[in-house]
């Protein structure tokens, strides 16, 4: 297991510590990635129900289950945490704001793009090879860090974010370009989102590329390189009480033929759904 899977396994483990509201994903127009006087922190916690399907090859197509989510902000003066469970494109993010003047941002962060693999599959597979994947060297997880320039036009956000590997993993960059809407109507709130994400052929090549030494009768060589992919995402949100909020999401990726093609991916796609509920205080 990569250094960073250990770090984001003891940092959800630290976060059932916490004591008390709101996610908060760096996507959206609501986020709390804003500079603050001293220190403040934020969290709610959620149970949700999750299915998906896997675009490894020959890992089963088709997972579900529970799925807990906790989600905390914390920020002092122009430093931020932020970690987002409870909508489909939420992640962890490290960050220190540069600029934040007239509805424009510009900040430093540090976040994880690519959760790591190997011939078992995901991470949370222990117990049983997979035929398509035995004999693949492990892929770990990354760590990413750079610039991110966010536009604020009311509930609307535009995003840009270039973006170096420096866990070692790949050495690759990444840009990412994201889009999304907050609507309310009556008590519903409804958020939607899109974004076109570029990666190096460093990246590519590490995740999906098939070296020498990996080569089989079934699996060739394979050099990819720059790779796009597509993300579409929709929430909703309805309050049950004073403390509980009902939610529901889908997240779609669709991957350029750099990805799809790879001997080790089976689907063009990756679909994921869940619905659940968060307690906020």
């Amino acid at each position: 297991m990569s250094v960073n899977s250990k770090f984001k396994y003891l940092l959800l483990l630290a976060l059932f510590c916490f004591n008390s509201a709101q996610a908060s994903n760096r996507y959206y127009a609501d986020n709390a990635l804003e500079p603050t006087e001293g220190f403040v922190w934020d969290w709610s916690f959620g149970l949700g129900y999750y299915v998906a399907n896997s675009y490894l090859a020959g890992v089963d197509p088709f997972t579900d289950g529970p799925e807990i989510n906790v989600n905390l902000a914390v920020s002092y003066n122009k430093f931020y945490f932020d970690a987002d469970n409870s909508q489909l494109s939420g992640n962890f993010t490290l960050g220190y704001s540069l600029v934040d003047k007239y509805d424009w941002g510009l900040d430093i962060i540090g976040t994880n793009l690519q959760d790591g693999f190997n011939q078992f599959g995901t991470y949370y597979n222990r117990n049983t090879i997979v035929e398509e994947l035995a004999g693949i060297k492990t892929r770990d997880s990354d760590f990413d860090v750079g610039f991110r320039l966010t536009r604020r036009i009311s509930d609307s956000q535009l995003s840009f974010e270039l973006l170096q590997d420096v866990s070692g993993s790949h050495h690759g960059w990444a840009f990412n370009s994201f889009v999304s809407n907050i609507q309310t109507w009556r008590n519903w709130e409804f958020r939607a989102g899109a974004g076109l994400n570029f990666y190096s052929a460093e990246f590519v090549d590490y995740y999906f590329g098939i070296s020498n030494e990996e080569v089989t009768a079934t699996r060739p060589l394979y050099q990819p390189g720059i790779g796009v992919n597509l993300v579409a995402e929709f929430h909703a949100e309805y309050p049950i009480n004073e403390n509980w909020v009902f939610l529901a999401g889908w997240l779609s990726t669709w991957f350029s033929t750099s990805i799809s093609e790879s001997p080790i991916v089976s689907e063009k796609y990756q679909h994921k759904a869940k619905v659940g509920v968060r307690y906020v205080f």
